[in-house]
């Protein structure tokens, strides 16, 4: 059995609703003290309530109110170290004092200390419940759940039957003791916000206050009408006692309706939503690379519109697969695919996290980049380049056909709030065209266009001799030329 809380707060989501569930769990276990108490010095002192039961038996006793008060009093121990070892004990103190009076029937019911009344089996059935539910809770929770939605059963019926005078099978309960044992149910039900099927109440939504409302008027639309028979117009005529049971039954369909009608539409929400997701995906995703398309790209504009101005720079780079038809001619589309396929993970290594890589089209791709240095920058986009010259080998290593050879072309322009993006990203393919123009292969930046050829520009970074390639730049050479010279007798 695992000491921590986990296992009794599983599945709860990061809601409001939860969060102030659980923090009335002291105040709840408070009133409950105070109510059993009050309705212990009544008995005493031969106080009557205005909302009494039908019965004259019903009184809060010794026994009921130190049973009540000991389950009340474990709330206020943390629950680790030797204070959860003291709220165990207090729980079971509650538990065999209550079975031991009642169940057990060890001290007579008249017995002077005992007072007025005696404590009724549907008493003993509440207390029984939360005990053993506060006991248990760690190792079952969802039967511990349980027993405390059927203590509450208990309860309400009490209720039905002292708002509209009814007689109960299973004995009367003061005003005190029903007020004391609701405010202990709720206090042990904010232990249980993690259980599925009352996890509708606690949503922090639509679907969750009609939930609320359902269950409310469930349960107050009865017992006004039996204030209002009974307690107003005096309507004391007594029928059989199964009548307050059947008054419970409607309202626990009520709600047991309300948390299957909840339930039912928080599934069906997170359908919708989960729905939605996939389609906000695909809808801005390329489904064969998993990159952004052109209207995901769009994600990446807002970013470097917002941050223009700040000390955070963008640029913007394209990049072009070269002689990537040849690549199909000479493999066949399905290995250009996985070419393409390998590209986003090859850059991923060399982008940051709030970096975004799109598929432009084709085998193009645009890169939006943040920098701060620039000599940084150009020694990541340099790093991109050797990263993608590296797919081959990471197709052989995953035991697939690979084409011998796989390079790039990089164009990059620096990003001006100025001049906006579409601009940006037309400089940055016409580096991409000076890139081409000057040998393939290599990185052009915008401005380096102006003060010459371009040319490639070398890593400063030391490349571990495993991840060179296993032939020579000549030889590799060769090889392309080879594999052109196929493709060209193909067409």
């Amino acid at each position: 059995m695992k000491e921590t809380d986990d296992l009794y707060t599983r599945a709860e989501a990061s809601d409001r609703h939860v969060l102030n569930f659980k923090a009335t769990r002291l105040w709840f276990a408070a009133l409950a003290l105070v109510f059993v108490n009050y309705g212990l010095l009544a008995n005493v002192l031969g106080w009557t309530f205005y909302w009494q039961p039908a019965g004259d038996s019903a009184a809060t006793t010794v026994v009921t109110a130190l049973s009540i008060s000991f389950l009340a009093l474990a709330f206020f121990f943390k629950r680790s170290g030797l204070q959860i070892q003291l709220s165990y004990a207090l729980s079971f103190a509650g538990l065999g004092l209550a079975i031991s009076t009642r169940a057990l029937e060890l001290f007579p019911d008249n017995a002077g200390w005992a007072l007025q009344g005696k404590m009724g089996w549907n008493t003993l059935a509440v207390i029984v419940l939360l005990s053993l539910s506060g006991l248990i809770r760690r190792r079952y929770y969802n039967v511990a759940a349980v027993g405390v939605l059927v203590s509450m059963i208990f309860i309400f019926n009490s209720m039905i039957g002292q708002s509209f005078g009814l007689r109960l099978l299973g004995g009367e309960m003061s005003f005190a003791t029903t007020w004391a044992l609701l405010l202990l149910t709720f206090a042990t039900a904010t232990l249980f916000t993690g259980f599925k099927q009352t996890r509708a109440f606690f949503l922090n939504s639509e679907i969750g206050q009609a939930t609320r409302s359902m269950a409310l008027v469930s349960i107050v639309a009865p017992l006004a009408c039996g204030l209002l028979l009974h307690q107003v117009l005096k309507e004391t005529d007594q029928k059989l006692p199964i009548e307050a049971h059947l008054i419970s039954i409607i309202i626990w369909a009520g709600i047991l309706n309300a948390m299957r009608a909840g339930n039912r539409l928080e599934k069906a929400d997170a359908l919708r939503r989960a729905a939605e997701e996939r389609l906000e995906r695909i809808a801005m995703h390329d489904p064969l690379t998993g990159c952004l398309n052109r209207a995901g790209l769009e994600q990446a504009q807002s970013c470097m519109a917002a941050e223009a101005g700040t000390d955070v720079n963008w640029a913007t780079a394209v990049i072009d697969l070269d002689h990537f038809k040849s690549i199909n001619d000479t493999y066949g589309h399905r290995m250009g695919d996985r070419v393409l396929q390998e590209v986003r993970p090859a850059l991923s290594r060399v982008m940051r996290p709030d970096e975004r890589i799109t598929r432009w089209g084709g085998e193009e791709f645009v890169l939006c980049l943040r920098y701060n240095d620039l000599k940084v920058l150009e020694m990541r986009v340099e790093e991109m380049r050797l990263a993608l010259a590296r797919i081959p080998e990471r197709l052989q290593t995953a035991g697939k056909l690979a084409p011998r050879r796989v390079t790039a072309s990089v164009g990059v322009c620096l990003y001006e709030a100025r001049q906006g993006f579409a601009e940006t990203l037309a400089k940055a393919d016409e580096a991409l065209f000076a890139a081409k123009k000057t040998g393939r292969d290599r990185v052009v930046f915008l401005k380096d266009i102006a003060h010459g050829p371009a040319a490639s520009r070398p890593c400063q970074h030391t490349i571990h001799p495993a991840q060179e390639p296993a032939t020579s730049e000549m030889q590799q050479r060769d090889i392309w030329l080879t594999d052109m010279k196929i493709a060209s007798h193909r067409d």
